[in-house]
């Protein structure tokens, strides 16, 4: 009998830990998990590691579950599924889940974990998506959280409600994309054509040959940010990449606040262009509006506007550059993208469309091109500085 006793204790005592385990088990049922997925080599995700570890740090109800995109296994394939899941267009970290709710970038981590974490304390019951993707279980509608709104907003006067985000962004937009508009390369072109069209007579020929030239500017323009923005969002996550940006930042404020200097005391204009570029071009555009055949001039005139923009992109490409940078940074989908970079070309022709419009009214050339084209590279140099400054210092500022 005591045999038996003793094994029985001996049972007793190897069985007891599990059941205390599956005890713990049962209590962490109210545990809310946040999966994060996150890149090692990623300084924005070093510093919203930084701010989650310390926001978490005497939170119970929390576990926060790691998931690092480098270590490979099944972490690259669980952030791929769980992206395309909440269609997310865009493949980028640090993003977390919480049971039916995403947030990518650190804006919106930062700005929304809070009130997240505050729903499902009050709802328990939910469904972790994130779990469902690993088991290759089927997501179902319902197991989306939409009873919150995700946004960072604020309350202005008169406007009204405003997202933050989006607010910085439109005024980043206006403020670079008219600083950008005042460049002597491509404005020089445009005021001899106005000169040359203006001798025509012609208003509706002006409007036409003008405005080709114009809104080309703006298409080849645009063409040319959407296409260094798909580099920008694929490489600044990047810590070497987006510190190489940083530095060429720097380089291209250097020079454009040079051309600023060059320009106050020798009141040049485009430094890009040669004085034989430029007289080439003065004969193309002569010959051109001199042609009866309206198609083969507005084709033309489309040909000097590509070239023109071309060339102008040597002259002041930082400051596109700078923007587009700075939309990398966001995490936007490719419809916000193409509006951000849609208001930055509307500011960029605007002075332009001024010029051009006071011309066919008044049959006169308003010239201020050099006049305030020192001033738009002096603004646009300090501009990207700052710029070069925060990339390689505080990337957590464009956030």
């Amino acid at each position: 009998m005591k045999f038996l006793l003793k094994i029985f204790l001996a049972i007793s005592l190897i069985l007891m830990p599990i059941s205390i385990q599956a005890d713990e088990i049962e209590n962490d049922d109210n545990v809310i998990t946040i999966h994060y997925f996150y890149s090692s080599n990623c300084t924005v995700c070093a510093s919203v590691t930084e701010y989650l570890d310390g926001y978490l740090a005497d939170v119970t109800d929390v576990l926060l579950v790691k998931y690092n995109i480098l270590e490979g296994g099944d972490n690259e394939d669980w952030f791929i599924k769980t992206t395309d899941t909440f269609n997310r267009s865009s493949l980028s970290y640090p993003y977390i889940i919480i049971g039916g709710q995403d947030l990518q970038g650190k804006t919106e981590i930062i700005s929304n974990i809070d009130k997240v974490l505050s729903y499902y304390r009050s709802n328990p019951d939910y469904v972790d998506i994130v779990e469902k993707v690993k088991n290759n279980e089927l997501v179902l509608p319902g197991d989306f959280l939409t009873e919150i709104s995700i946004r960072e907003t604020a309350i202005i006067p008169i406007i009204g409600e405003i997202d933050l985000s989006s607010f910085s962004l439109v005024l980043g937009a206006v403020i670079i994309g008219t600083i950008d508009g005042f460049n002597p390369c491509a404005m020089w072109i445009l005021v001899f054509l106005i000169t040359l069209l203006i001798n025509l007579k012609d208003r509706k020929k002006m409007w036409i040959l003008g405005l080709t030239f114009i809104l080309t500017s703006g298409v080849i323009y645009y063409l040319i940010m959407s296409a260094w923005l798909q580099v920008v969002t694929r490489i600044i996550i990047i810590k070497f990449f987006q510190i190489a940006i940083g530095v060429l930042s720097i380089i291209f404020a250097f020079f454009s606040i040079k051309h600023f200097w060059r320009q106050y005391r020798y009141d040049t204009g485009c430094e890009v262009q040669s004085t034989e570029s430029k007289r080439k071009l003065i004969i193309r555009a002569k010959r051109i509006i001199s042609n009866n055949n309206l198609w083969l001039a507005i084709i033309g005139i489309a040909g000097i506007a590509v070239t023109v923009n071309i060339i102008e992109l040597a002259c002041s490409m930082g400051l596109p550059f700078t923007y587009t940078t700075m939309l990398g940074y966001h995490n936007l989908s490719s419809l916000e993208s193409a509006l951000y970079i849609l208001i930055y070309v509307i500011f960029f022709i605007i002075d332009d469309l001024l010029v051009f419009t006071i011309a066919v009214v008044t049959f006169k050339v308003t010239g201020i091109s050099n006049k305030y084209a020192k001033y738009s590279n002096l603004f646009g140099g300090l501009i990207m500085l700052a710029l070069g400054i925060i990339l390689i210092f505080f990337p957590s500022f464009l956030l």
